[in-house]
């Protein structure tokens, strides 16, 4: 079953796999909407059961209910990107929601051995997950509000003084709005036994901030996937991949563009800050850049170290000993 879905609405696509039959319908974005879906698909001859793979895009708040309902009862849920989906396609023209949910049921249908089934996630990883955008976007216009103060004192200092004293009171709100939004994620972590466990070995890792740990528990569901260094790494933008054909092709090792540029971002400030103040891993980066790696490349591979040492430490279930000299 293909599901495409939008804010207000979903448009669902059956494939019968016995008789490559295809059925399609169109139901609201709620809890009546999947009511409806359940007596719909029992006219198909289907119940909202383990017997249907039901296949939908990632499109961020709106499959959250309707992937809740259909958890909870039983069915098996595979959660794809859009641009695996949308690039397995081939040559296509034209696109309604109809056409995006048949199109989305005939991938699940081609490629069902290769299905990634999730689980209910924790309540508390998705209130996390949630606290989390709050913060970039309350970042976000922390910075956007005084980087444009700071350009206008730079040109015309007496308007620029004015915008800041007009600008102070919004500015103290989204900081203390700010500080609030950290303290709820640090008292989430705190409450529960787990998580707390998972963010103790994390920040045992030298230079791993509360923000990076936390960051890494959510997009990691816990630590139930991602449990390989590599895989994380390159989840996280910082893996390097190579890029050649042939004997006239060939570029130096890079990155893929491919992440979550969250993560990546957090993971960078990170790295910032260890190079600076740790001093085994700056010695590592001294040690890269002297071997003739760029200074962003030895950055990187002080990311994938970090990396690397969170998921030891997770994995071994021990906080992080630094090694002395």
């Amino acid at each position: 079953m293909g599901v495409d879905i939008s804010k207000m609405s979903i448009d669902v696509a059956v494939i019968c796999s016995s008789t490559m039959k295809i059925s399609s319908a169109l139901f609201s974005n709620d809890s009546d909407g999947f009511q409806k879906m359940k007596r719909w698909l029992k006219q198909q001859g289907n119940d909202c059961g383990e017997d249907i793979l039901f296949c939908m895009e990632h499109t961020g708040i709106y499959t959250r209910n309707i992937v809740k309902y259909l958890l909870k009862r039983g069915c098996k849920v595979w959660l794809e990107s859009s641009l695996h989906i949308k690039r397995s396609m081939g040559l296509v023209r034209g696109k309604t929601d109809k056409i995006d949910a048949e199109r989305i049921a005939h991938f699940a249908f081609d490629h069902q051995r290769e299905a990634k089934l999730i689980k209910l996630s924790h309540p508390t990883l998705n209130r996390l997950k949630d606290l989390m955008r709050t913060r970039v976007r309350l970042m976000k216009s922390l910075q956007s509000q005084t980087v444009a103060i700071n350009e206008l004192m730079r040109v015309d200092q007496k308007a620029g003084k004015e915008i800041e004293r007009v600008s102070r009171e919004a500015i103290a709100g989204m900081k203390k709005s700010l500080e609030k939004v950290e303290s709820k994620m640090e008292e989430l972590v705190t409450i529960d036994k787990n998580l707390r466990a998972l963010y103790q070995l994390i920040t045992s890792v030298k230079s791993v901030g509360k923000v990076l740990a936390i960051a890494l528990i959510v997009y990691t569901d816990g630590f139930t996937r991602l449990l390989n260094s590599r895989k994380l790494a390159c989840y996280c933008g910082v893996a390097p991949f190579e890029y050649r054909s042939g004997t006239s092709v060939y570029s130096a090792p890079g990155t893929s563009s491919f992440a979550n540029g969250q993560l990546k971002h957090t993971l960078h400030m990170c790295a910032m800050n260890a190079v600076k103040c740790h001093q085994e891993l700056r010695k590592y980066y001294l040690r890269k850049t002297e071997e003739g790696k760029s200074k962003m490349s030895a950055l990187n591979a002080v990311r994938n170290k970090l990396l690397q040492r969170v998921v030891a430490v997770v994995k071994r279930g021990t906080p992080y000993i630094e090694k002395l000299d």
